[in-house]
């Protein structure tokens, strides 16, 4: 479990006074770290933050606001501090105590986020956060920041008593490519399979921290939001009509499917028909080796059948994520399977 640790005692340990405070291109000889100080990574980080500052010969990395951080999962030494939008007033000491010792500290903000007059059509939620970690920081943000970051010319004009830098957008090739190293994970069980989504979440969490290049994507409620929430990389979509996945399940892609099936006497009445979902999707099917699959799926040549094993079913995925080769030649066996299979039996009862 990642502990969670007191921010007073996090930077005392992380930073260190400095020579050179200012980031400047010559700093790019060192490759020095900077904190940005965000409950998550953004799209502003993602296009504005991480292209400037590598730019810069810098690398960002997130120091979370809301989970806190491992004691052994950061760099020793940061270059500088840069708040992202919101100041947590539990971070103001131990950022003044960092710049009191030579550190620097940076504000970015992305929106107006500073006038009460530009939150009044925002739902009442929203505004309350950014009152309470924006504007009613103002003063703080001030005596603490040797310097202010800002994404567009309306905020740098708007707040130019700052003279803020004005930071224009970018993106790695990473970013924007049409198709990339990803490999795209799925689990597309409905609410009946609450067990199968609780089960999932100590795998999923094994495979995103094994593999950096695998997305995963659920279907279920807030409830198996909030379970997933802390996995990187998840998407957790609302269930939605049998037409409406059949329409977007034909024009997603994805590259492994799941199906777990876990001994409930619900579970013992249920087809084979997620293979069919599976081929559509171009995704290789990683099944319980239980019916209705243990009689269907042909083991390792249109599926994998497995025991129901978390470490198994982790080093499975995982293994079936880096092998490309084997993923096409699985995938080609079960689309031809499912496209030549007719009904030819008796029409009993119709």
């Amino acid at each position: 479990m990642t502990a969670k640790l007191n921010p007073v005692r996090l930077l005392a340990r992380l930073f260190k006074p400095r020579e050179e405070h200012r980031i400047h291109h010559e700093s790019a000889k060192t490759k020095p770290t900077v904190g940005l100080l965000s409950s998550s990574d953004t799209a502003s980080i993602t296009y504005l933050l991480r292209p400037y500052l590598s730019k810069l010969g810098q690398r960002g990395v997130i120091i979370d606001t809301e989970t806190g951080v491992a004691e052994d999962g950061l760099p020793a030494t940061y270059n500088c501090v840069v708040i992202v939008r919101y100041l947590p007033s539990e971070w103001v000491q131990p950022l003044q105590e960092f710049r009191a010792s030579g550190g620097r500290v940076i504000y970015f903000m992305d929106d107006d986020l500073m006038d009460p007059l530009a939150l009044k059509n925002l739902p009442a939620s929203y505004e309350k956060k950014i009152r309470k970690f924006a504007v009613h920081q103002r003063t703080k943000l001030e005596s603490i920041c040797d310097e202010f970051w800002v994404s567009t010319q309306y905020l740098a004009e708007k707040y130019y008593k700052w003279r803020p830098t004005l930071l224009l957008p970018g993106a790695s090739i990473g970013d924007i490519a049409v198709e990339g190293n990803m490999c795209s994970i799925c689990y597309h069980g409905t609410a009946s399979h609450k067990a199968e989504l609780e089960w999932l979440v100590s795998i999923f969490s094994s495979v995103q921290r094994g593999n950096d290049e695998t997305r995963v994507e659920v279907f279920g409620d807030h409830q198996v939001n909030r379970m997933y929430r802390q996995i990187p990389r998840v998407a957790v979509l609302h269930p939605m009509s049998w037409p409406s996945y059949l329409a977007y399940t034909s024009a997603i892609k994805h590259d492994i499917g799941l199906a777990p099936l876990l001994p409930d006497p619900f579970n013992a009445a249920r087809g084979p028909t997620k293979f069919f979902d599976f081929a559509r999707m171009g995704a290789v099917g990683i099944y319980s080796n239980v019916a209705p699959y243990r009689d269907f799926i042909q083991d390792g040549v249109d599926g994998i059948l497995l025991p129901n094993e978390p470490e198994l079913w982790v080093e499975t995925i995982l293994d079936l994520s880096l092998d490309t080769q084997r993923r096409q030649r699985m995938r080609a066996a079960a689309r031809e399977r499912a496209q030549s299979m007719t009904w030819d039996g008796p029409l009993k009862g119709v």
